[in-house]
């Protein structure tokens, strides 16, 4: 049910940047706007939240999604949306909006997933341990009162 809620809490951030500047800028239709969002959803919660978060953590998955947006949008634009949308610009204004609102849903999943006991599968938590051995000792029989050799 976690998984819901979260790929709900996803869908609708999605909708709304989308719609904020596809919609208000670029005048692109609800419907393709939809579209775009249940499809970025999909691949951005299966690539980014699933296997990068937990390896790269909050800012290195955002940036996964940032390219995942750019060019998700980019692509399902040149098929959807009109041509007289500048799809470079376009593309790259929703890649920020949604990479910003995308650290907001990590730190939700983090919080969600990850507790103190247990960790995500594969989570790399950068928590390093030092090793410590013990020196080699040089043996002292051999060096004591012995010259340097003729």
């Amino acid at each position: 049910m976690k998984y819901v809620t979260a790929l709900l809490i996803k869908f609708v951030l999605m909708t709304i940047v989308l719609w904020a500047i596809l919609g208000g800028l670029f005048d692109v239709s609800f419907t393709n706007i939809i579209i775009t969002s249940v499809v970025l959803t999909g691949a951005s919660f299966i690539i980014g939240d699933l296997y990068f978060l937990p390896k790269m953590g909050n800012v290195g998955a955002a940036m996964v999604d940032f390219v995942l947006a750019l060019a998700g949008v980019w692509a399902l634009g040149a098929f959807l949306f009109d041509n007289a949308v500048p799809l470079g610009t376009a593309s790259l204004l929703s890649a920020f909006g949604i990479a910003l609102g995308e650290l907001l849903v990590h730190w939700y999943m983090k919080k969600q997933f990850v507790t103190d006991d247990t960790k995500m599968p594969g989570y790399y938590n950068r928590d390093l341990q030092t090793e410590f051995s013990s020196e080699l000792e040089p043996d002292t029989k051999k060096d004591q009162g012995n010259g340097p050799e003729e």
